[in-house]
């Protein structure tokens, strides 16, 4: 073998046991340099701004718009989290000495309910034959359903530790993806083997996707808060304007979502005896309010990021069954960059066989 291609080999060998020791000792802290690095290109264009009305201080600039971000985007989702905690504790510790007591004095109170009493005398002569145990079935039913409640609301404080550390390293790699990432990004582009111009529509495409995925969020829990209002306000409930800015935010928490504020309400009617608005709000809040997410976000993602809405709909699910909820936006991310990269490779290999590059279009 020759001697130059022997060590090409040798080389090309080292570098690639780097990177693995590299991913290796990153791969703990993929989600929150991820996250770091997609609010830091979601909110770079008002670093810069402060950083030019700061006289180009980086140090200063970075060092206020890091504490503007937790204040603005990471406490309220905290303080959300742990008002659910609360909520959640304070059901299941309620059903539970309603068990441990028998449950006579629940149920009791429910028996003479204006809403509940007359189903009860209608359902009795009904259930009495068929030996249903009403008390030992509706407790444990109820303290089941707490209990799952308070198991995912208490996660987040069970995991306080690591979400603390991960969320300090979040912020901190944010405070110098503002200082550095520019010179980071420069140095990094330098290396990579294509024309300006290729990498100009490559840096495009990662920041159109990005701001689609952010933009698509938002119109999505704009959109749940303004049906769930609407549901509240059809409904006759109170504040139909402030509960539907309470679905849009809880729109963000996962699997739970909206169902955190529409279903106490459709329950409080139930439980008032308006039971067509009760049901009614129910099948609004599961159909219209709780799956419209899944619609309406990558028509809103593909809107802006100009990338059809199946290859959207698939990096989204795809993207957060691999990465969680950091995949909402590396999903579309990734799959953009793979039609990017393939359409530079078509154009340099077979020119005029397809659709130019943006770049070059604009050009």
């Amino acid at each position: 073998m020759d001697r130059k291609v022997f060590f090409a080999l040798m080389a090309f060998s080292f570098v690639l046991f780097v990177l693995y020791l590299v991913y290796t000792i990153l791969a703990p802290f993929f989600e929150p340099i991820g996250w770091a690095a997609v609010i830091g290109v979601l909110t770079f264009p008002l670093y810069k701004r402060l950083h030019k009305r700061f006289h180009g201080r980086d140090l200063l600039a970075s060092g206020i718009m890091t504490p503007m971000v937790v204040l603005t985007m990471i406490l309220p989702v905290v303080g959300l989290a742990f008002s659910l905690v609360q909520e959640a504790t304070a059901a299941y510790r309620y059903l539970e000495e309603a068990a441990a007591g028998g449950g006579d004095a629940f149920l009791e109170n429910l028996r003479h309910h204006p809403f509940i009493a007359p189903w009860v005398e209608r359902l009795g002569p009904f259930i009495e034959p068929l030996g249903i145990d009403l008390q030992g079935t509706l407790i444990p039913a109820l303290k089941k359903f707490a209990s799952m409640v308070l198991e995912y609301a208490t996660g987040i404080v069970r995991n306080f530790f690591v979400f603390a550390i991960k969320l300090l390293l979040m912020l901190i790699t944010l405070f110098f993806v503002y200082r550095d990432g520019e010179r980071i990004l420069r140095q990094f582009w330098s290396v990579i083997p294509l024309s300006e111009a290729h990498k100009t529509h490559l840096a495009g495409t990662v920041q159109r996707v990005i701001s689609a995925v952010i933009f698509g969020i938002f119109m999505t829990c704009l959109v749940q808060g303004v049906l769930g209002g609407i549901g509240f306000w059809v409904a006759g409930l109170h504040s139909p304007v402030l509960f539907g800015a309470l679905m849009a935010i809880c729109a963000l928490i996962p699997v739970v979502g909206t169902a955190l504020v529409w279903l106490p309400g459709a329950v409080y009617l139930l439980l008032q005896g308006e039971v067509l608005k009760g049901v009614g709000l129910i099948v609004w809040g599961v159909v219209a309010v709780g799956s419209i997410d899944n619609v309406i976000r990558p028509i809103f993602i593909s809107g802006r990021s100009k990338i059809p809405v199946i290859i959207i709909a698939l990096g989204v699910l795809g993207g957060v069954v691999s990465f969680g909820l950091l995949g909402v936006v590396m999903g579309p991310m990734v799959l953009a960059l793979f039609i990017a990269l393939f359409d530079l490779y078509r154009e340099e290999m077979f020119p005029g066989s397809g659709m130019e590059p943006e770049t070059a279009r604009e050009e």
